[in-house]
C-alpha cells in the first residue's frame, strides 16, 4: 500500500484545500498514482475541480452511508495517474446522520482503506477541526502534512493538532507521524512572513519541510474559475512550488523506503548470527 497523508489543520484560511488539491495534481504529473479524498463536508474539493452537484459522481457520504463502496465511488479523471472521490453538498439532516457516522471511529478503517491499496498516495483533506471527521482519518493515515499560513495567528493551533496527532498514534495508530510542516502564502519579502518562519523552524526544527507556498494572484485567480492553478497556469510561482513540494514528499518517502529495507536486512544479518 502506498503512503495515506492526511492534510489537517485546525484552523481555515491556511490554503488546506488549496494545497490538498495542487499538491494531488503535482503527484500525478510526476507518474504516482495518486488518489485524493475529501473528507471535509464544505466539499471544497469539489468546487476547485468545478464538478457539479450531480447524484450520479460517486462521493465519499455515499461510502460512509453505505450506499456505495469505494471502489464504486472513486472518480476517475482525464489524468490517469490522478483519481478523485469528493464529499457531497449535503442537507442539515445529512450532517446530522454524518456526525452519527463519526462516533464509530473505526468507519474509514473499515469503508475505505481496503480499497485503496493500488496508489502511491492518497491525499486525504481534512476539516478544520481535530476531532469528528479529521479523527476517523488519522486512525488509517500514515502521516499529516500541515499547512500553515505565514502569520503567527496560524502557529497557534499546531500545538493542539500535535497534542492529537500523538494520543493517536499512542491509542491505535503507532504508524502516524508528522509529515512534515509547510508555509502557505508566503511572501518572501515583508518582515511579518519572515517572523513566522523563524518562529516555526524555532519551535519545529525537524518537522520542518524546506518548500515554501508563495503568495500568488494567479492561484486566487484559479479559484475563482474553479480550476487548480497547477493546471491552468503551470508557470506560476504558486505552481512551481507545488511542484516542488511534490518532489520534496516524493524524496523524503523515497529515502524512508531505502532505510526501511535497510533495516530489515539488518535484522535479517542479526539473525543469522
Amino acid at each position: 500500500m502506498g503512503k495515506i497523508i492526511a492534510l489537517a489543520m485546525p484552523k481555515g484560511g491556511v490554503a488546506k484545500t488549496t494545497s490538498a488539491v495542487n499538491l494531488s495534481i503535482a503527484l500525478a504529473n510526476k507518474q504516482k498514482r495518486t488518489l485524493l479524498i475529501d473528507a471535509d463536508p464544505a466539499n471544497q474539493c469539489a468546487i476547485a475541480f468545478g464538478l457539479p452537484d450531480d447524484p450520479e459522481i460517486g462521493t465519499l457520504y455515499n461510502v460512509l452511508s453505505y450506499l456505495q463502496s469505494c471502489d464504486e465511488a472513486i472518480n476517475t479523471t482525464e489524468n490517469p495517474y490522478f483519481d478523485i472521490l469528493p464529499f457531497k453538498n449535503i442537507s442539515y439532516e445529512e450532517e446530522l446522520l454524518l456526525s452519527q457516522f463519526n462516533s464509530d471511529t473505526k468507519l474509514f478503517e473499515h469503508q475505505i482503506k481496503p480499497f485503496i491499496g493500488g496508489y502511491d498516495f492518497v491525499i486525504i483533506d481534512c476539516p478544520p477541526t481535530v476531532v469528528g471527521m479529521t479523527e476517523n482519518v488519522l486512525n488509517i493515515a500514515d502521516s499529516v502534512l500541515i499547512p500553515v499560513k505565514s502569520s503567527m495567528f496560524s502557529i497557534a493551533p499546531i500545538p493542539k493538532l500535535l497534542s492529537r496527532i500523538n494520543k493517536i498514534s499512542s491509542n491505535g495508530n503507532p504508524n502516524l507521524h508528522v509529515e512534515g510542516i509547510f508555509l502557505t502564502m508566503h511572501e518572501f519579502n515583508t518582515r511579518a512572513s519572515f517572523s513566522a518562519k523563524k518562529e516555526l523552524y524555532s519551535l519545529y526544527p525537524n518537522h520542518m519541510l524546506t518548500t515554501a507556498i508563495p503568495k500568488n494572484s494567479a492561484a486566487e485567480e484559479a479559484s475563482f474559475r474553479k480550476d487548480p492553478v497547477i493546471i491552468v497556469e503551470p508557470n506560476a510561482k504558486s505552481s512551481k512550488a507545488y511542484e516542488q513540494l511534490a518532489e520534496e514528499l516524493i524524496e523524503r518517502n523515497h529515502s524512508l523506503d531505502e532505510n526501511t529495507f535497510q533495516s530489515f536486512a539488518d535484522t535479517d544479518n542479526l539473525n543469522e548470527l
